[in-house]
């Protein structure tokens, strides 16, 4: 039904419409439950493209997506490059929505998990304080 859902999408809105991105995170998220992650991979890939585009790096939206795409490498144990995604979505809802908003707490102990499968002896804070005086 997300196919189908898809195609009707891109027939009447365009193929870069925000809307078009939404449907890949839905389809992708099915494929990553079924465990076909390069598959949802390349789906929020497809969207994240689209809202960067249309909205921009810094929207929320945006920002969700990074979140989503890090579940999949994450899923493949790249935890590096889930943490870039983590890091990048985080810095947006930081910035757009605050410290205490639930989505930026949500995808900062989203962060903290990836970081701790990746390094189960460091320290989550110190990092993200080091990552945050980098940016």
């Amino acid at each position: 039904l997300f196919e189908k859902s898809l195609r009707i999408r891109e027939k009447v809105l365009g193929e870069k419409h925000p809307n078009i991105a939404t449907s890949y995170n839905n389809l992708a998220y099915v494929y990553g439950m079924q465990g076909e992650y390069k598959k949802a991979q390349e789906l929020y890939k497809k969207s994240l493209w689209i809202q960067k585009r249309v909205l921009g790096e810094g929207h929320p939206d945006t920002a969700q997506s990074y979140n989503n795409l890090a579940g999949e490498y994450f899923r493949q144990r790249q935890y590096k490059v889930a943490l870039a995604c983590l890091f990048k979505s985080y810095s947006v809802l930081m910035f757009r929505l605050g410290k205490n908003h639930p989505n930026t707490q949500i995808v900062h102990e989203n962060m903290e998990i990836v970081y701790l499968e990746w390094n189960p002896d460091g320290d989550f804070e110190q990092w993200l304080e080091e990552q945050m005086k980098e940016q």
